[in-house]
């Protein structure tokens, strides 16, 4: 007869368990579904306000296409960005990837495809487009170039990251080379990768390359209004 009432009560310590992870799953996917701004990750920049940057981005904006002088009207609703390009609007998934990369990826019958896209914070607002971007905090720094991911810490020692190839959202790192230096009166941020040294500019917080810094993305008051803000672009 104990031995009855041991299982009985593991059966129901167990069922317990899994209505409570079930509650739990069904809260977050209702979140979801209302559009409200989902967990960014934070990964090893969790120092870079991730979910700031990710509340940031919530909105309509009118930005910067695949190419150069080409121009998209955005909508970013949580985990969601509705794009249009003039003739097509598409919904496509939305996640940031770290502070200064955010990955928007297709989904179709045969598969998925993705495109990388560097953004920063200037004035408390997303900066998005063509080029490399990254932002500062005094001696600190984080920015995304080329394909390569740098930190700068306060003492100045610079660490280069990689996605992992085999393992979503984790990075390999490795000491790195970038850190900022004066050019002429002027204070700037420099990074090599790939034997390629790229600088960016210093704009208050925001670290931005020449292109970026000349044409980017902007935040509007409507999906109706980037629209509108795109075909004037032309």
């Amino acid at each position: 007869m104990k031995h009855l009432v041991v299982v009985a009560l593991a059966l129901f310590t167990a069922c317990k368990k899994t209505e409570k992870a079930d509650s739990s799953s069904a809260a977050k996917s209702t979140e979801d579904k209302a559009g409200k701004p989902a967990a960014a990750p934070s990964g090893p920049f969790a120092a870079w306000d991730m979910p700031a940057r990710q509340a940031a981005f919530q909105g309509a904006h009118v930005a910067p296409g695949s190419a150069l002088g080409m121009w998209e009207a955005w909508e970013v609703a949580g985990d969601k960005v509705t794009t249009f390009d003039g003739t097509t609007e598409k919904q496509l998934e939305f996640k940031l990837i770290s502070p200064c990369e955010v990955k928007i990826t297709e989904k179709s019958d045969g598969g998925s495809s993705s495109t990388t896209h560097h953004y920063t914070l200037l004035d408390g607002k997303i900066v998005t487009g063509l080029g490399n971007a990254g932002s500062r905090k005094g001696p600190e720094a984080v920015a995304c170039v080329s394909n390569a991911l740098f930190t700068v810490d306060a003492k100045g020692a610079c660490t280069e990251w990689t996605a992992s190839m085999f393992d979503d959202g984790k990075y390999e790192q490795k000491p790195g080379t970038c850190g900022f230096k004066k050019e002429g009166d002027k204070e700037v941020f420099v990074a090599t990768a790939n034997g390629s040294e790229s600088t960016l500019e210093v704009h208050g917080d925001a670290l931005l390359s020449q292109q970026l810094a000349g044409s980017h993305s902007e935040k509007v008051a409507d999906f109706a209004a980037a629209k509108a803000a795109r075909d004037a672009k032309k």
